[in-house]
């Protein structure tokens, strides 16, 4: 009987997939056709551009904005509207291309004139090209995905049986929130066992890098995406960002609900027995409204716009457009300054941000305390105008703008619901500027060290002994390692103009130093943790669910546990390091390493939650247990339901314990030189193919930086200008001046300023 029924699903899914698509359909050359018709027709209103290109064929992917004086960047809210996604929902293309005629042949009457004076309306018919052709081509009207090549055998591998296209990414599926959560190549327990594919890498596909960097430029505020449901279990649904597992709710989940009510109450269903649903999203899976609600903050409702039929003919195509347009004109309408067509509340907030001293726009991060979270992506101003814009409900919310190298502002903002509410003009005031400069010793002799200036964006100095790095008066978190040395923890306050600090590390004296070479010895085990070499910082590292390529298990609480005591003397400093890889959902499931004197009763000393899945070295000053017996343990726990709500888990590597001292010394030679330049060791070094040079100015001035063989012969200028003050980096391939790549072999990169000349080497290895 299971047979049978497998024959029959298997059975339709060919016949679906075998019947042409509805002549009544735009195919991609009569879409981009019409766009640049309406451009030359309306050039006041109407801008084409290309945002991008296809991932496999170069096909360009079009993006048409609509406004008044639409060449100017002005200051007005920008909406995004999206056609299509999936290949065989081609209806959401349909809307999109009819969503423009209307405006633009409207544009000189109301509601449509005051849309094009008050905003930015941007239409991408489809974000999949490519995939959008296969379909209107009658290839495959039944494929979902992009072209990739998955098995790179040049060949286009389809199927008309439905999900088992082997190449194609979902790009719905390729968006780095949460891609981790989509679905392998081959996705077993499904019918559909490609079709989800989520693509190798988060944002590995053109078409989801060419939306981000059109995305970072416009910072939309509200949008729509069209998508239709295959299997009707869906349709006429919208759904906002989010409430994943009905356990997390967004922050913005409220407003974000109340904007997908509006839209949704706006279309009515075919049968014409009531609006749309509306509906939080549950699925956690790197899905484009959820990953524009982390990136910028953007309210995007996803809108499932057609029953199990994705492709109806002429008449139900039509009535179908015409309905969900409803939609498009009650969300543009939310977004006017003024309630109108409907809307009984416009609320917003709005500002600009200025630099104090200039009066010049600045980009900077504006928070909204009462809806903030660690996992967001700073929301930022516009870099041209200093103006933003946030959708909020009506309110008294708490307001931050930061810069790095300014004064931070905070107020109290106040939101009206019947209008957009602008808050008073950010002038924020820079701080004055200071050089940060020095030398890391040992016993008196300069080491190579790691300096991590702790900013609002953390810089990271790799020194050889002298370092000098631009920064602004302040008080600044410091971290100074070098490797076998005892770490520096501690803060540096800069004065304005020139700070000279040395910091001195005394060698570093073990009490526990666990590399995993030996295996789990000394170890005491509790749930899964398995040591493995494919994700470490040399050799074997320990994890407790295989490093991201498995997921811990929900309401796990799991930790190793070192077997034996550590005595920690009270004659020097004694610190904890180890090498972490972490990727946990925030807040919920955290990372902590655990101190105990009994082995009974447990005391947190650090805790990590969140997206760090990049090796970062931790440091624990241990000082609290001086003179004790301590045990440590580290230990993941979970809270959740469901699997979508666990993620890949804690990798720990190169784990020691200890003893020394450290110490900063500000200006403790004042009579000596200030640094004017510093000339960094390159990394790698060894390299192949290519390195990273690095250099810090502590004023404008000239320089020039070249690279020459033994034999003292230039191959390649690399920079020869004058510069503005601060840090530089800059890659060498392993190419000489002409082009062609250099031989195996020792070279040197030397520095020339009016101050001083420096020079090091380096090697490349092939």
């Amino acid at each position: 009987m299971k047979r049978l029924c497998l024959f029959l699903l298997l059975l339709s899914a060919v016949l679906l997939s075998a019947q042409n698509l509805p002549t009544c359909y735009y195919t991609y050359t009569q879409v981009g056709n019409m766009l640049t018709a309406y451009q030359a027709a309306n050039p006041g209103i109407a801008k084409l551009v290309t945002i991008g290109y296809s991932e496999l064929e170069d096909v360009p992917i079009y993006a048409l904005k609509l406004s008044s004086n639409v060449q100017q960047e002005l200051e007005k809210p920008a909406l995004l509207f999206i056609g299509q996604v999936h290949a065989e929902e081609v209806m959401g293309t349909q809307i999109v291309m009819s969503n423009i005629a209307e405006i633009i042949n409207n544009q000189a009457q109301g509601p449509y004139s005051q849309w094009l004076n008050f905003l930015e309306l941007w239409f991408i018919p489809t974000l999949n090209p490519e995939g959008h052709n296969v379909v209107t081509q009658n290839i495959d009207t039944s494929y979902r995905k992009n072209k990739r090549d998955n098995n790179l055998n040049g060949i286009f591998d389809f199927s008309p049986l439905v999900g088992y296209d082997i190449d194609g990414v979902d790009i719905n599926r390729n968006f780095g929130f949460n891609w981790v959560h989509g679905d392998s190549l081959l996705q077993p327990g499904s019918l559909e066992v490609y079709d989800y594919y989520r693509g190798p890498a988060p944002m590995s596909e053109s078409e989801t890098q060419a939306f981000k960097t059109f995305c970072d430029e416009q910072r939309f505020v509200y949008s729509i995406v069209w998508h239709s449901s295959r299997t009707g279990n869906l349709s006429e649904k919208v759904y906002y960002p989010f409430n994943w597992k009905e356990e997390r709710p967004s922050p913005d989940m409220l407003f974000a609900q109340s904007i997908g009510a509006g839209v949704a109450g706006s279309i009515m269903k075919e049968d014409g027995s009531a609006s749309y649903e509306n509906l939080p999203n549950l699925s956690r899976k790197g899905a484009s409204h959820d990953w524009m609600y982390q990136q910028y903050g953007t309210i995007q409702v996803l809108v499932e716009c057609a029953t199990r039929n994705l492709q109806p003919d002429s008449l139900l195509m039509v009535n179908t457009v015409n309905r969900c347009s409803n939609g498009v004109r009650w969300l543009i309408n939310r977004a006017m300054v003024y309630p109108t067509g409907g809307s009984t509340t416009n609320s917003m907030l709005t500002g600009k941000v200025l630099d104090a001293s200039t009066g010049l726009p600045l980009e900077a991060q504006i928070i909204i305390t009462e809806r903030d979270a660690p996992w967001f992506r700073p929301r930022t101003s516009d870099p041209n105008t200093g103006k933003f814009w946030k959708p909020l409900a009506t309110g008294s919310y708490t307001l931050k703008v930061r810069k790095e190298g300014y004064q931070e502002y905070s107020a109290t903002a106040g939101v009206n619901a019947s209008t957009w509410t602008t808050h008073p003009t950010i002038n924020l005031q820079p701080l004055a500027n200071a050089t940060f400069a020095g030398t890391v010793k040992s016993a008196g002799n300069p080491i190579a060290a790691r300096i991590i200036f702790k900013d609002m964006l953390p810089d990271t100095l790799v020194v050889d002994g002298s370092f000098i790095h631009p920064a602004k008066v302040g008080t600044y978190p410091v971290e100074v390692s070098a490797s076998g040395y005892y770490p520096y923890l501690g803060e540096v306050t800069l004065v304005e103009g020139y700070n000279h600090i040395n910091f001195e590390l005394s060698e570093a004296i073990p009490l526990l130093s666990e590399d995993w070479s030996s295996g789990t010895d000394g170890w005491t085990i509790n749930g899964p943790w398995v040591l493995q070499n494919e994700l470490s910082v040399s050799g074997a590292a320990i994890t407790d669910s295989w490093g991201g390529n498995g997921f811990y298990a929900e309401n796990c609480d799991v930790d190793i546990m070192t077997t034996n005591p550590i005595f920690i003397p009270s004659s020097d400093n004694v610190m904890l390091a180890f090498d972490s890889h972490l990727y946990t959902e925030w807040n919920f499931d955290p990372c902590t390493v655990e101190a105990s004197s009994d082995g009974t009763n447990w005391t947190a000393i650090w805790t990590k939650s969140g997206l760090w899945n990049f090796w970062t070295t931790e440091y624990v000053p241990l000082g609290a247990y001086a003179g004790m017996n301590i045990r440590l343990r580290f230990r993941l726990r979970d809270v959740s339901s469901h699997v979508e709500l666990t993620d890949p888990g804690w990798t720990i590597d190169n784990i020691r314990v200890v003893r020394g001292l450290s110490s900063a010394v500000a200006n403790s030679d004042p009579s000596a030189p200030q640094l004017s330049c510093v000339l960094y060791p390159n990394y790698p070094n060894p390299f192949n193919p290519e390195t990273t040079i690095r250099f810090s100015l502590a004023a404008p001035m000239s320089a020039r930086l070249e690279i020459f063989n033994l034999k003292g012969q230039l191959v390649r200028t690399l920079i020869d200008s004058p510069l503005a003050s601060g840090a530089r980096e800059l890659v060498w391939n392993g190419m000489d001046d002409s082009g062609r790549a250099v031989s195996s072999g020792v070279y040197y990169y030397r520095l020339t300023t009016p101050q001083k000349v420096m020079t090091r080497k380096m090697a490349i290895i092939k």
